[in-house]
């Protein structure tokens, strides 16, 4: 990437639209994309979902979040190894900050539900950064950067990954409108 095109993004990505968004009630709908850290890189290589998001505004500054999704992540295979899919449905509350118009930290909570039988119920936390584009009418382009980690052991990959803890780098693009 050159280095205009990276001063562009930072400017559109950090630079708040003039939105009301902090006081009104949000919904949004996004497609996600994961990319595993650490020994989690060793069982996927990327993960993709989608997710319902709710942020309902306690002040100018502050909302709560509630988010539920699906994450999969792809399994590793190789002529000698063949590890399934790691699917859940995460379930999210947290607090959204807004640092300026637009542009947000937030950091969240909550619980991964395991789709698959073998997989056990996981804890999961996310703290990460976005920004809210107005769109052309009255919608809305929520796009936000994460760090989310789950944590707990499933047993079916003890001997490929020790850890407790599965991270990975989320970007979510939603369309979100005002309800």
């Amino acid at each position: 990437m050159s280095k205009s095109s990276f001063l562009l993004f930072a400017l559109l990505f950090f630079s708040g639209a003039s939105l009301k968004a902090q006081n009104t009630t949000n919904l949004s709908i996004g497609a996600e994309i994961g990319l595993p850290s650490g020994n989690f890189s060793g069982i996927s290589a990327i993960g993709t979902g989608a997710s319902i998001k709710l942020d309902l505004p306690v002040s100018n500054q502050f909302a709560l979040s509630l988010n539920a999704g699906f994450m999969n992540f792809f399994g590793r295979r190789n002529q000698v190894l063949i590890v399934k899919d790691f699917t859940y449905i995460p379930l999210k509350a947290g607090l959204k900050y807004y640092l300026s118009k637009g542009f947000y930290a937030e950091a969240q909570l909550g619980a991964g539900l395991p789709i698959n039988q073998e997989q056990q119920t996981l804890f999961v936390w996310s703290p990460g950064v976005g920004n809210i584009f107005k769109l052309r009418g009255k919608g809305l382009l929520d796009v936000g950067l994460r760090y989310e980690g789950w944590t707990g052991r499933n047993d079916e990959l003890q001997f490929l990954n020790r850890s407790n803890s599965k991270g990975f780098a989320g970007l979510r693009v939603a369309y979100a409108f005002e309800l």
